[in-house]
């Protein structure tokens, strides 16, 4: 039987570390972002009995895996063992023990054996390690990352919290790690699912007598921008899914008879328009071309709260990394296939931010950030260039290719212009000023978290 074993310090008690665990949305937290896997079924939390049934894909292969807690004693461990699924014997002990007033010890140990004895172990027993080793890398630095941001805001109250966009790449993300935090989460869904709170932008319909309550309402929800070539069709469908269901929610809020606290809207840093190498900040006004037109409609629509919601926060966001989906995942399958490089000139600044800092950083303008719009970027920006060749050195490949302008403009139309090749070199300035302390301020530190890389 093979072993694995990973120690870390977290800044937290081991009690505090225990229950987090058992909260709604931690095991979500823990899934890292290469990995391809779907909750068929879960009962219960960490106590002894409880269990859950995921299916993992890889390759194109679904595995199913049932696991079940079969030990555990409160704030001190518990043991997972796995019932079903691809290992021949797996037992994953997760234990919490202090070691000072401020932090803690996580210690997963593994113990595990793969089907078809010494010629499984023989064949695939390098590449379980190394597996091993990367997933629990990011288990455990998402892990420190979430208490440490529990430590920190621990004196703030704990809200209800209600998001348009939950189920997306950013939203659903953002819902676990607030759950995680002691928080309560509720999604604003066109297709709900039990819980939930349904709407149709479309054709302005939403329940406002449901929607009482809430302490802060964060509005993500928008089609995506590279659903497919521009043309008038789908430009109009990009401005009215932003602009008519934020008009529709700030129309339902000032019927509330309790309005959120807080109201935070999506917006993006396409707000500047081509800046070419002209540093930006929030207190520049708005650019040209049909995103700094959406992106200033927008926020117009969402800052008519400010009425009867005490904050209102405009978040224009850059250029969000994570494996799991989003711009960085498009870009992969060729930079894996050492065809990545350059778009147009590779001269373009982007403004780039890590998920993980994406999230932190809502979470604190949520309970610290004042009215008004704020740069979700990190505070170095990368030329289109150099962010090629760093994704490209985290993937040990090569990065010679580049992809000449009017290529791109006869392939994917208008989006090529403003998308890709237009420069945004943005800085966070409200967000610093506002005391958020980045976690992956660097794009090599960024780009290695999400793809698992060392």
């Amino acid at each position: 039987m093979a072993q694995y074993q990973k120690i870390t310090a977290i800044p937290c008690t081991a009690e505090e570390l225990y229950r987090w665990h058992g909260r709604e949305g931690a095991f979500e937290r823990l899934i890292p972002p290469w990995q391809s896997m779907d909750i068929l079924s879960r009962r219960g939390g960490i106590e002894k009995g409880a269990n859950i049934h995921i299916r993992l894909k890889r390759l194109g292969i679904s595995t199913d895996w049932i696991a079940q807690i079969t030990d555990g004693l409160e704030d001190s461990f518990f043991v997972d063992s796995q019932l079903k699924g691809p290992f021949e014997k797996w037992i994953h002990r997760h234990e919490f023990s202090e070691v000072d007033s401020h932090q803690c010890r996580l210690t997963d140990s593994i113990d595990y054996s793969l089907p078809a004895g010494k010629l499984g172990a023989l064949f695939g027993g390098r590449f379980v390690a190394s597996d091993l080793e990367r997933v629990f890398r990011y288990r455990h630095d998402v892990t420190r990352n979430d208490l440490a941001a529990w430590n920190a805001y621990r004196s703030y109250p704990k809200f209800n919290v209600l998001i348009s966009g939950g189920y997306g790449f950013i939203g659903s993300r953002l819902a676990n790690f607030l759950k995680g935090q002691g928080h309560s989460v509720s999604v604003l869904s066109r297709n709900p699912r039990q819980g939930d709170f349904g709407w149709d932008p479309e054709n302005g319909s939403i329940d406002v007598n449901r929607l009482n309550g809430f302490d802060a309402i964060i509005h993500l929800a928008g089609e995506n921008l590279g659903a497919g070539r521009w043309n008038d069709a789908l430009k109009k469908q990009i401005r009215a899914s932003r602009i008519n269901s934020t008009k529709l929610l700030v129309g339902a809020m000032k019927k509330m008879d309790r309005p959120a606290k807080v109201f935070i809207s999506g917006s993006a840093v396409g707000y500047y328009g081509d800046c070419g190498d002209r540093l930006v900040n929030e207190a520049d006004g708005s650019g040209n071309g049909f995103l700094a037109e959406v992106c200033k409609d927008w926020e117009a629509e969402a800052s008519l709260g400010s009425e009867f919601v005490d904050r209102v926060i405009g978040l224009r966001t850059g250029i969000v990394l994570d494996a799991g989906d989003g711009a960085l995942r498009k870009m992969l399958p060729p930079f894996k296939l050492g065809l990545g490089g350059s778009f147009g000139s590779g001269d373009q600044w982007m403004s780039w931010i890590a998920l993980e800092d994406w999230i932190a950083a809502v979470h604190h303008l949520m309970l610290k950030g004042e009215s008004g719009a704020y740069n979700l970027v990190s505070p170095n920006p990368e030329r289109n260039k150099s962010f090629g060749k760093t994704l490209a050195s985290v993937l040990r490949r090569p990065a010679f290719f580049s992809v000449p302008a009017p290529l791109l403009k006869a392939a994917i139309g208008e989006f090529a212009e403003e998308g890709l090749l237009s420069s945004c070199r943005a800085e966070p300035k409200g967000l610093l000023e506002a005391g958020y302390r980045y976690l992956y301020p660097k794009l090599d530190d960024a780009l290695k978290l999400v793809l698992g890389r060392s």
